[in-house]
């Protein structure tokens, strides 16, 4: 009677072994979009899987503890069922089930039905939590002895994102490849991460191949310009021509006397050093609403200027108007 229900808990845990398989694999593999859009939305299952994922060492330690946990209480449960029923040859016959059991019915197939599986991993957000709680102080703990161990060789600890850009780039060709992606929005993304390395000094146009107006000009030098030119927008400068003092718009010269002089109707200038990356002057410029930018050395020397489609070509490409040459 006692070997029957040895038995019975022995499967017990190992339904238990497998529960905590899928939930390993659900959970390293979850869509953290999917999270954040559900999360937003108010659910408390994804809320509640969020917080966990910004611990995700405790979370998995806390798991891997707890099949472990479960897999030895069954290997020596039954160990001792088998000698009960096979006599000294029990131990041998249960380490070989239990070798099967565990490979099979405890990893295997709940893995494979844990992957990618982000309902699954919703609904056992709660249960997750819960052992995480329950093993904080253990989880915490071999997280310190592991980071000890890996800073001995050599490994650096810290944060790391999930997936890289170069993963991103290999997962663009492959969906290209089998038709999933389209070559022209695989090239976006990746005009997209070069952006983000290009720096200033690389989409400027250089000053001597800019159109600047004397601050002392009148209006009429303005409009002219623009007819010849079909640029919108000017650089003022004061004195002489490395010291640029303003932007002039033609709108603001359109409905005014032309004897006006430029000075009176200028607008401030936004400058920005030739080393600073593409995107950060992109936010910058929308953030201030300014869609030029003067752009100057280390030693304050006026290099160029900067568009706003300038740098939005970085990403899109040439963007032809009707102003532009054919």
């Amino acid at each position: 009677m006692i070997e029957i229900l040895i038995i019975f808990i022995v499967v017990f845990l190992i339904f238990l072994s497998s529960f905590f398989s899928a939930a390993e694999m659900a959970f390293v593999s979850l869509n953290r979009i999917m999270v954040r859009k559900k999360s937003n939305k108010g659910e408390k299952k994804a809320i509640l899987i969020e917080k966990l994922l910004k611990k995700p060492g405790e979370v998995i330690s806390a798991i891997v503890i707890c099949n472990n946990l479960v897999n030895i209480t069954a290997s020596i449960l039954a160990g001792v069922a088998a000698t009960f029923i096979f006599g000294n040859i029990g131990v041998g016959i249960a380490t070989l089930v239990m070798t099967f059991l565990v490979i099979v019915f405890g990893e295997t197939i709940p893995k494979a039905y844990g992957i990618h599986n982000n309902k699954f991993a919703l609904n056992v957000a709660k249960y997750l939590n819960f052992i995480t709680i329950i093993f904080s102080p253990i989880s915490r703990g071999l997280s310190t002895l592991s980071n000890i161990f890996l800073r001995f060789l050599g490994k650096e600890v810290g944060k790391k994102a999930l997936i890289s850009e170069e993963e991103i780039k290999i997962m663009l060709e492959l969906g290209v490849q089998d038709g999933t992606i389209k070559k022209d929005e695989k090239h976006l993304v990746n005009e997209i991460f070069d952006f983000d390395e290009t720096e200033t000094k690389d989409v400027l146009i250089p000053i001597k191949n800019v159109f600047i107006l004397n601050e002392n000009d009148n209006l009429n030098q303005i409009k002219k310009r623009a007819i010849e030119t079909g640029h919108s927008r000017f650089p003022v400068y004061k004195k002489n021509k490395k010291n640029i003092v303003g932007i002039a718009h033609v709108k603001d010269a359109l409905l005014k006397d032309e004897k006006i002089l430029v000075k009176e109707i200028m607008k401030s200038v936004l400058f920005v050093q030739q080393n600073m990356k593409a995107d950060d002057v992109l936010r910058k410029m929308q953030s201030k609403k300014f869609h030029m930018a003067v752009v100057k050395s280390k030693n304050h020397k006026i290099l160029g200027i900067v568009t706003l489609e300038d740098l939005i070509e970085e990403i899109f490409g040439e963007i032809v108007d009707e102003h532009d040459a054919t």
